[in-house]
């Protein structure tokens, strides 16, 4: 199989080393890494030829030139990305050493203030949670004070409301009482007007027997209550 050697592919410069005659590019290894590289050429891959055979079954051609055609697009554009990245890396102006240098201090003095922001970020997020801790608990022990305050009020009130209740009690159990008695006091003195008025007549029926048994020709009784 002839291979034809190219220097150029698609119009892009193949990197520099030494041509094999099977299409096969040897790459220095500063250009591609430690060692020597063998890489595939677009020219290769399109005018790679398969052997044919005819006696037994074998991979169906057209599926064969598909497939490489789309191995050889996709080479052609790494070999041109590949070109554009050297030609960027050829044109690159070096960094000088006194621009690295302030640039690298002032990365690091961006690292230390950011590291100093942060401290102080975190030291006043720690001072406003201890001022709102500390308002909380005051605000806890006023609401404990202001309950308890308000507990002994209840107590007090409480306790007077039971006092004006055990006066009025004893008030209205002083003023039964004393009804009682003016009751008791009233049946005595009826029952007492009725004792005095029964004696009286008892009385005066004994006065009226005695006149009659004092006075002479009167008849003799059979008892000193017979005239009843």
């Amino acid at each position: 199989m002839h291979i034809e050697h190219e220097d150029h592919v698609y119009g892009l410069p193949i990197p520099h080393g030494h041509p094999a005659g099977d299409g096969f590019v040897t790459v220095p290894a500063q250009a591609a890494g430690p060692g020597q590289l063998t890489l595939l050429t677009p020219t290769a891959v399109h005018h790679q030829v398969f052997t044919v055979v005819r006696l037994r079954a074998g991979y169906d051609l057209a599926e064969v030139d598909a497939f490489l055609s789309t191995v050889e697009t996709t080479i052609s554009l790494l070999w041109q990305d590949n070109a554009h990245l050297r030609e960027r890396l050829a044109a690159a102006t070096p960094v000088p050493a006194d621009l690295l240098a302030a640039a690298e201090e002032s990365a690091r003095e961006t690292i230390e203030a950011a590291r100093q922001g942060a401290r102080e970020t975190v030291e006043a997020a720690r001072h406003e949670a201890r001022e709102t801790v500390e308002a909380a608990r005051e605000e806890a022990r006023q609401i404990v004070t202001e309950a308890r305050a308000g507990a002994e009020r209840v107590r007090l009130d409480a306790a007077a409301a039971a006092e004006a209740l055990t006066r009025t009690a004893r008030l209205a159990y002083q003023e039964a009482i004393e009804e009682q008695f003016n009751q008791f006091d009233a049946v005595l003195a009826d029952h007492g007007r009725q004792l005095q008025d029964s004696l009286h007549t008892q009385l005066g029926r004994l006065r009226t027997v005695l006149e009659d048994v004092a006075t002479p020709g009167h008849a003799t009784h059979t008892g000193p209550f017979a005239a009843q």
